[in-house]
């Protein structure tokens, strides 16, 4: 299966490569802003699109001894936590900060929480899941918003579409990525705490990647037109 996806994966780049209606404008594929920011979308959706909560979810059931309910409960700080901050307070940032600075803000602040759960595996309820949980929500409302403005935001009427659903793919492919590449890594380390790791070190490199991204969005080049001279 994994070959098959890699043959058809060939002839999809060949197939945009010879039509004239691509699925990802020359624009957006040329744009540095665009091509950063979709990338650290992968890198964060690697960690908070589904491979965060399937193995909190593992580590509740198997180690914990929760019940489906229990678990199902465990996460509201954490769900709630990214929702206040991610609707009441990074907007209210974003008025004062540049996206960048509150990506590296969302990044530094829920690192922590992740190294937290790869000390920490055991214990009461508020040390092995209250406090990191809380700390990855914020971490994970402050990034959120800053990165779907920086690949959205001044992208040209009729390209809006793509750059949206762009994002959106940047997102679900780093979860499914993120969650065989963490699987495979508490396989072999034996424990889920690899995957933890893995985490961190997936949003470490969004700080990278955020400060290479520009400041400002390039202006697309006006079309050339030659006149017939009278």
């Amino acid at each position: 299966m994994g070959s098959l996806a890699v043959a058809l994966f060939v002839l999809l780049f060949l197939q945009q490569r010879r039509t004239s209606h691509r699925l990802v404008p020359s624009d957006l594929a040329r744009d540095r802003l665009i091509v950063l920011g979709n990338i650290a979308t992968v890198l964060t959706g690697a960690c908070f699109q589904v491979g965060l909560w399937y193995f909190l979810t593992y580590r509740m059931q198997t180690q914990f001894g929760y019940s489906p309910i229990q678990a199902g409960l465990a996460f509201l700080p954490l769900t709630a936590s990214m929702l206040v901050v991610n609707l009441w307070f990074t907007p209210r940032l974003m008025k004062r900060r540049a996206p960048r600075a509150l990506i590296v803000a969302g990044v530094v602040v829920a690192v922590p929480g992740l190294l937290w759960l790869t000390v920490v595996d055991g214990g009461s309820f508020a040390v092995a899941v209250l406090v990191p949980t809380v700390m990855i929500g914020i971490g994970g409302g402050l990034m959120n918003t800053p990165l779907a403005t920086l690949v959205t935001t001044g992208v040209r009427p009729e390209h809006a579409g793509a750059a949206s659903g762009l994002m959106n793919t940047a997102k679900q492919f780093g979860g499914a990525i993120g969650l065989a590449a963490a699987t495979a890594a508490a396989a072999i380390a034996g424990t889920d705490r690899a995957a933890f790791v893995f985490m961190s070190v997936a949003l470490l490199a969004v700080i990278a990647t955020a400060a290479a991204i520009p400041a400002q969005r390039s202006e697309p080049q006006p079309a050339t037109t030659t006149r017939r001279a009278l």
